[in-house]
Formats: structure tokens, C-alpha cells, sequence
């Protein structure tokens, strides 16, 4: 038992490491975004005269944008799902241990109470045959 719960407790530092990681990418995706805004703008002053084509490129890399922050959302709320299974399954665990740690005591209890008995019918058959 307890090798399980080194192995999940090993497995959400993965998960919280992976968690991180995935911060710092968001972190750095929200800066490159924000660093596409200076070419845009300089695109958009330099080719006043060709609108056309200006606004289909600032269109593309607004949708890029977007999808690259529904990307990040649907990681972070993948990585809260999993982290929020993983402690679930943790919690259920041990209780499980718990309740058979219980189960494990009330037996010795019964053992403890019922060998004095059973000596004592067991020793008089002896005694009496």
C-alpha cells in the first residue's frame, strides 16, 4: 500500500510539474502574442493604401490568436480535470485503507476476546478425554 501511494504521489508532482510547464508556454504564447501586435500596426500604417490585403492578414492572425488562447484555456482546464480525478482517486484510496485498517483491528479485537474461550473449551476436552 504504501508503494501505491508513492506512486501517486509521484504521479501528481508529474501532473504539477507538467502544470507548470504548461503555464510557463501559455505565458510565453501570451507574449508573442502581444509582440504580433507591433507588426500589425506597423503593416496596417504601411499598406494604408492596400486595405484589401491588410485586413485579411489582420484577420488570420487574429483567428491564430484566438486559437492559440482556446488552446491554452482547454489545456489549463484539462490539466484542473486531471488534477481533480487524481485527488478524487486519492481521497477514495485511502479511505479504502482506512476502513480496512478498521477492519483489520476489530478482527484482532475478536481474536483477542475469543482465544481466552476457546482455550478454556478446548483445554477441558483435552482434560476430560
Amino acid at each position: 500500500m504504501t508503494q501505491r501511494l508513492d506512486r501517486i504521489e509521484a504521479i501528481l508532482e508529474r501532473t504539477a510539474q507538467s502544470a507548470e510547464a504548461n503555464t510557463t508556454a501559455i505565458e510565453a504564447n501570451a507574449v508573442a502574442i502581444d509582440g504580433n501586435r507591433v507588426p500589425i500596426e506597423a503593416n496596417r500604417v504601411a499598406m494604408s493604401g492596400d486595405k484589401p490585403l491588410l485586413y485579411e492578414r489582420l484577420l488570420r492572425l487574429r483567428s491564430a490568436q484566438v486559437r492559440q488562447r482556446v488552446c491554452a484555456q482547454l489545456r489549463s482546464t484539462v490539466n484542473s480535470l486531471v488534477q481533480v480525478v487524481e485527488i478524487h482517486q486519492l481521497n477514495h484510496f485511502e479511505g479504502i485503507v482506512t476502513e480496512l485498517r478498521e477492519i483489520s483491528s476489530d478482527i484482532r479485537g475478536l481474536r483477542t476476546e475469543s482465544q481466552p474461550i476457546l482455550e478454556h473449551l478446548f483445554g477441558r476436552q483435552e482434560k476430560g478425554e
